[in-house]
């Protein structure tokens, strides 16, 4: 198997994600690639028997570490050449109202856990939405439509 990484982005098109060199940065990236990650495999799972895999990479920059969202797929396979070249050919312009709803229920839950670091709360101050993972959210739905139905 003779593996490629091709590049995706750290989050979609028209999206301004966060940028390397900012205090928030780590944080930030590491929350918007995860959630970019599963919106790209829940808009395009990989194939069965594809050997492809959406991955998170991180790289050298001048100013630290940069995280993107890539394709792993074995390029002497045309089903994963196919599925890596249209995964980059169609990167969504914007988060989708699951993903929109990731973000801000995984920036909340960070805040959370800053404050319990910090002795500002204790752990049991968490609300219980926020102290197990992300609730399973059905498609076809509005960010409005999300937030009502598992509020925050």
């Amino acid at each position: 198997m003779s593996s490629q990484i091709m590049t995706i982005g750290p989050a979609p098109c028209e999206v301004h994600p966060a940028q390397v060199g900012a205090p928030d940065y780590d944080e930030r990236s590491r929350i918007e690639c995860q959630v970019f990650k599963r919106m790209l495999a829940r808009l395009y799972p990989v194939p069965a028997n594809c050997p492809a895999t959406l991955i998170i990479k991180s790289s050298a920059h001048d100013f630290g570490a940069y995280r993107e969202v890539c394709v792993r797929y074995d390029d002497a396979n045309q089903q994963a050449n196919d599925y890596a070249y249209a995964m980059e050919a169609n990167t969504p312009v914007q988060w989708d109202a699951i993903a929109s709803y990731e973000l801000a229920w995984l920036e909340r839950q960070a805040a959370f856990n800053r404050a319990v670091h910090g002795g500002e709360i204790r752990q049991e101050e968490i609300p219980a939405i926020f102290r197990s993972g992300l609730p399973d959210l059905p498609a076809g739905q509005t960010i409005g439509q999300l937030l009502a139905a598992f509020p925050f």
